[in-house]
């Protein structure tokens, strides 16, 4: 199962629980209403002084029917919109809400430094933002967790305990995990079912208040009537039906969390090639004393989401460790975890204190990695979410190769900002001065001397290191307000129009920018998907752009523009044309191909693919856009 494959299964899993959520809130409510009208009933009787029947009062009073429905059907939908949105905030909220600390971009802590390197190099493998890094500094069990709305405001949280006991490959295949749930739509479905969750909850509080008030009434009127009993009868019964409704959206949420850590486990496997990582974290959290339990009271809310068991609990989140171990080694021993127990404490700190020493011939592995040939297109498009292995090992190098100024640059806000526009400048010395003149202009002279400080190291990055320089920005700018990150990307915008077009470079740099700075201020779209057939003129504007800079003969880029339209409308489809005004035409032909459905999303990047690779060469300039094109599908 491929990367749009598992988007595919995350909605239509998405679609299904909206509809047993659904018949759980009917049944609540339900219920409620019984209740409520019960009470009603008891305390309105008839001309001869009897209570009518529940129902009988219910047909004599449809109004209050409808009214009664429709607040309770109010207090479980804003409590479930309350929830996804506090939780929908981004990644770190959840992380605080577990005692998290942020790591520092510029930590030397060797272990904290080891874990922000292994998540980058993931983050550059996958052309996805680097997500926040969070500690949780009081927890001695082995877990981690990744939470968030969408890629862009994501975050993975890590336990002390797996950050001391676990060594660089552990550490590494338990990040892939968590980048396994990033990438397959797990956050997003993992909100809406806590958000869900606690709508059903809200139900049950409401009743456990009723039910005390009610009892210190009825014990202050000393036996004064029946009715202050039937409230507390009432209030017992929704306060059932609430916990009820609570069990089962448990149970309904630990079925969903099973599979998709299977799900998630096999997909770290194939992320990072190396079975033996996760397979030795497994057997870490097995034999660890605490093994992945955490003590914040918290947990039980979050239980689903964490890499392994937080807590003992009546539905378990995670299929049993030995089933995960068997499943990645089907010949793995037990008794592994009765050696590893005995050595661990004396293994732990030898292995957490190792630190890496980077190799010396990152600079040579980096060109040849960048030389080597391509893949065929389908193979390329089906890496989406999981990267292989010569991608895993070029980030590394990469990472590894970057000049010490501009790692040090993109750990914090302000430099980052500097550095994204030092990035951004082009041409000659009098057009980069007009450049930089608007910088200031636009965000003030500091900005523009900083980002003048870093022209040189810019300038001599290797052209394959200035994308994943951009890359690593991502997470310091976020730290921005909403304000400051608009007031950049319009500066942004400006600067690089200043002489009245844009270049293909300038292009892909502001999209990365837009994609990774806004996507998290704003709430996903809700608008119709869309097949093919219903875009062959946004086709018609990418594929053109895509070929007439990715070959400068036009008449082999329109062979190449044949190529990829072919693949994906084989009968009928627009022929090549490059608008005058593409950067704009572009925008709005990706805005309507996000729409596509996961599906037609995976044919349009094998299509690519085979525009940018018809010399059976992919260009870094076309690879650059291929990712600027991938990031505004959201397909990493």
């Amino acid at each position: 199962m491929n990367f749009y494959q598992r988007q595919a299964e995350s909605r239509r899993l998405s679609r299904r629980l909206l509809v047993l959520f659904a018949l759980a809130v009917i049944v609540v409510v339900t219920a409620v209403d019984l209740a409520v009208f019960t009470v009603m009933a008891s305390m309105h009787p008839d001309a001869l002084g009897f209570a009518l029947p529940t129902v009988a009062w219910m047909k004599a009073h449809p109004g209050a029917v409808v009214m009664t429905t429709l607040l309770v059907l109010g207090v479980i939908g804003l409590a479930s919109l309350y929830r996804t949105s506090t939780l929908s905030a981004g990644g770190g909220a959840v992380a605080q809400v577990l005692g998290g600390v942020r790591v520092s971009q510029d930590t030397t802590d060797p272990l904290e430094r080891r874990l922000l390197n292994v998540v980058e190099e993931m983050s550059i493998a996958a052309g996805v933002p680097m997500p926040e890094v969070w500690l949780l500094e009081q927890e001695d069990g082995i877990n981690a967790f990744a939470a968030g709305h969408t890629p862009a405001n994501a975050a993975i949280a890590v336990t002390r305990g797996a950050l001391t006991t676990l060594n660089r490959a552990e550490l590494q295949g338990v990040i892939a995990h968590e980048f396994s749930h990033i990438l397959n739509g797990d956050m997003r479905l993992n909100i809406r079912l806590m958000g869900w969750l606690f709508g059903l909850l809200v139900i049950a509080l409401i009743a456990r208040i009723l039910l005390r008030l009610g009892g210190h009434g009825g014990r202050s009127r000393r036996g004064g009537g029946g009715g202050a009993g039937v409230v507390i009868l009432a209030a017992l019964v929704v306060l059932v039906v609430g916990y009820v409704g609570l069990f089962f959206g448990r149970m309904l949420q630990a079925a969903v969390s099973r599979s998709r850590e299977s799900l998630a486990d096999a997909s770290a496997v194939q992320f990072t090639r190396d079975p033996t990582g996760l397979r030795g974290a497994l057997v870490k959290i097995a034999a660890h004393a605490q093994g992945s339990r955490l003590g914040n009271p918290e947990v039980e809310e979050v239980a689903h989401m964490l890499f392994a068991p937080g807590m003992r609990r009546l539905f378990a989140t995670h299929p049993p460790l030995l089933e995960r171990l068997k499943a990645i080694d089907p010949r793995f021993d037990p008794q592994e975890i009765d050696a590893m127990r005995a050595r661990l404490l004396a293994a732990q700190r030898a292995e957490a204190a190792a630190t890496e020493a980077a190799p010396p011939d990152a600079a040579q592995r980096l060109q040849s990695l960048m030389q080597a040939p391509i893949g065929a297109s389908v193979g390329l498009a089906q890496l989406a979410g999981h990267p292989d292995t010569a991608h895993m090992r070029l980030a590394r190098d990469i990472r590894e190769s970057l000049p010490v100024a501009l790692s040090f640059a993109a750990r914090h806000a302000d430099s980052a900002r500097a550095l994204l526009f030092a990035l951004a400048l082009e041409g000659e010395r009098a057009a980069r001065a007009r450049q930089l003149q608007h910088i200031g202009q636009g965000l003030g002279d500091e900005v523009s001397a900083a980002a003048r400080e870093l022209v040189a190291a810019v300038d001599a990055l290797h052209p394959a290191q200035r994308m994943p320089a951009l890359l690593t920005l991502f997470p310091a700018l976020r730290q921005l307000t909403r304000e400051e990150r608009m007031r950049c990307l319009a500066c942004l915008e400006g600067m690089l129009r200043l002489d009245g077009r844009m270049s293909l470079n300038g292009y892909v740099l502001r999209k990365l920018a837009q994609v990774h700075l806004r996507d998290d201020l704003e709430r996903p779209s809700r608008l119709r998907e869309l097949a093919l057939d219903a875009v062959h003129g946004e086709l018609q504007v990418l594929f053109s752009v895509l070929a007439a800079h990715g070959h400068a003969d036009p008449a082999q880029a329109r062979r190449a523009y044949e190529a990829g339209m072919h693949h994906l409308l084989p009968r009928e489809r627009p022929g090549y044309a490059v608008p005058e005004n593409w950067p704009a035409l572009l925008d709005a032909a990706l805005d309507r191909l996000d729409r596509l459905m996961p599906p037609a999303k995976e044919q349009l990047v094998e299509a690519l693919v085979k525009t940018g690779a018809h010399d059976e060469r992919l260009a870094i300039a076309e690879a650059e856009l291929l990712r600027a094109v991938c990031a505004s599908l959201h397909c990493p």
